[in-house]
């Protein structure tokens, strides 16, 4: 009995060394970002009064691959008008109300030594927007339709931003391509440039920190 006892410590004691040697590695954690604020149209700000900024919120679930190196799916959506112009002459209100996207995301954190973080990151994905349409009418001409088409497109986005804490606010641009109808006849092409800007605050559940 003596002897399985002291049998029992030896290998406690073994397991015990072994697990502070080469503790396990901990998972890779993951967490989510609750962003919302304020969104514009890049193209045309303060030149006429078509252009509406708004509101815009994202969801993005993010993976730690290091404590500096994050990558995640953002999920936006911003509420903005952007303007449409005939031939860059004659500007209409959009009929479109928000922009959906879904974009791959890369973050790197800087470490600084303090418990504020910058990060700046960059992202790749689809934009989609609804269709619009615009009407036009020269003098002794008929009635011209612009039926602009519905937009899914790659663009992608940069991001700077400081963590702390939970809590994070960021500054984005998202590139997007111009969406465009010409018609034969008239010779005239309607354009609505599609990339905008936006500024958010959010909460960030789980992580690391």
């Amino acid at each position: 009995m003596r002897n399985l006892f002291i049998t029992t410590l030896l290998l406690a004691s073994f397991v015990v060394n072994a697990q502070i040697a080469k503790p396990e590695k901990p998972a890779k954690p993951f967490k989510v970002s609750i962003a919302g604020g304020y969104a514009s149209p890049v193209d045309n700000i303060g030149n006429n009064d078509f252009v509406k900024p708004g509101f815009v919120y994202s969801l993005e679930p993010q993976y730690e691959l290091s404590k500096n190196l994050e990558v995640g799916l953002r999920l936006e959506q911003a509420f903005i008008k952007r303007s449409e112009a005939l031939d860059n002459d004659l500007f209409y209100a959009s009929k479109v109300k928000s922009m959906l996207s879904a974009t791959a995301t890369v973050n790197y954190v800087i470490d600084i030594g303090s418990v504020v973080r910058p990060y700046v990151g960059v992202g790749v994905g689809a934009y989609y927007t609804a269709a619009s349409e615009q009407t036009y009418q020269s003098s002794g001409s008929s009635l011209v339709h612009y039926p602009l088409p519905a937009t899914a497109t790659i663009g992608g986005l940069g991001r700077v931003g400081v963590k702390f804490g939970i809590l994070n606010v960021e500054a984005n641009y998202n590139l997007i391509s111009e969406t465009s109808v010409t018609n034969a006849a008239a010779r005239l092409t309607l354009t609505a440039k599609n990339s905008y800007f936006s500024v958010k605050a959010g909460i960030t559940i789980g992580g690391s920190r």
